[in-house]
């Protein structure tokens, strides 16, 4: 049974000033959640100014970083340093907090999105891992290439251990391919379209909107126009507990989201560079 669009999210423009083009597609008044994920932020920009370069904290997710172009290099109050180059990934399990910052090389495009980690895991102690893209499973069709990030995509499983079932790849089209991806049936799935124009089912999508996707076990996907086209899938089982949001804050009860704020404010998710003050 083939997934077909049920309803379309153009995404909010938060930055878009010549030099940085920022678009948060979650979450939105009408959708605050698709699957685990509560947050997409599709980002590009020219020079070395970077989103989220200053330390700052996160409690309660998972911070996925993916890079289409450029090159990042990250550094938390955990110790862990790291550098990022174009199609590698990276995620945080912020659990019961941290913080970290990301100091662009360059001009840069891609995504960052946020799961929320299920009751049980909103308190863990935080982690870090990268995934370079020779490790990223790369399926090859006429005019498409598919990169599995997490989840399973065409048979193919994703390096990525993310929370709540979460599928995440990156679908490549040459103008006027297709490309057709198969899927489990039990996960809520979205398609966000990062550049170019597709075709679903009839149903037409374009840079910067998100695709809410019906039932099924297929996505047939269509490059119009006559430029490379970017599609993201994203989704997974549905979120579990309460979305309570605080800044980078995400917890489950009202009680946790005011210890995180007391944690951080405390120093107890570490320390960087002064912050907290």
């Amino acid at each position: 049974m083939e997934r077909t669009i049920t309803r379309i999210l153009p995404a909010e423009t938060v930055i878009d000033d010549g030099d940085m083009r920022l678009l948060r597609a979650l979450p939105q008044a009408q959708q605050v959640a698709v699957g685990p994920f509560v947050f997409i932020d599709h980002y590009r920009h020219q020079s070395p100014r970077g989103i989220g370069d200053r330390p700052h904290p996160h409690a309660g997710i998972e911070v996925v970083s993916y890079l289409l172009e450029g090159g990042v290099e990250h550094r938390d109050s955990m110790g862990f340093r790291d550098r990022l180059a174009a199609g590698d990934a990276q995620f945080i399990r912020a659990g019961r907090g941290m913080l970290h910052a990301e100091q662009p090389q360059g001009g840069r495009h891609g995504l960052q999105l946020w799961i929320s980690l299920p009751p049980e895991l909103k308190l863990a102690e935080p982690s870090y891992t990268s995934i370079r893209a020779a490790d990223i499973p790369r399926v090859d069709g006429t005019g498409s290439h598919l990169y599995v990030v997490a989840g399973d995509v065409n048979g193919v499983h994703g390096p990525m251990a993310l929370s709540g079932g979460a599928v995440f790849a990156r679908l490549q089209l040459d103008a006027g391919a297709e490309a057709t991806l198969a899927v489990d049936t039990r996960p809520e799935l979205s398609l966000y379209v990062l550049q170019g124009q597709i075709d679903v089912g009839g149903t037409p999508l374009a840079t910067g909107d998100l695709g809410l996707l019906g039932s099924g076990t297929q996505v047939r996907i269509a490059a119009r126009g006559d430029e490379v086209v970017e599609v993201a899938l994203i989704g997974g089982l549905p979120a579990q507990g309460e979305l309570l949001f605080s800044g980078p804050f995400v917890m489950d009860t009202p009680e946790r989201l005011a210890q995180a704020r007391r944690d951080f404010a405390s120093g107890k998710m570490g320390r960087m560079e002064g912050v907290p003050f």
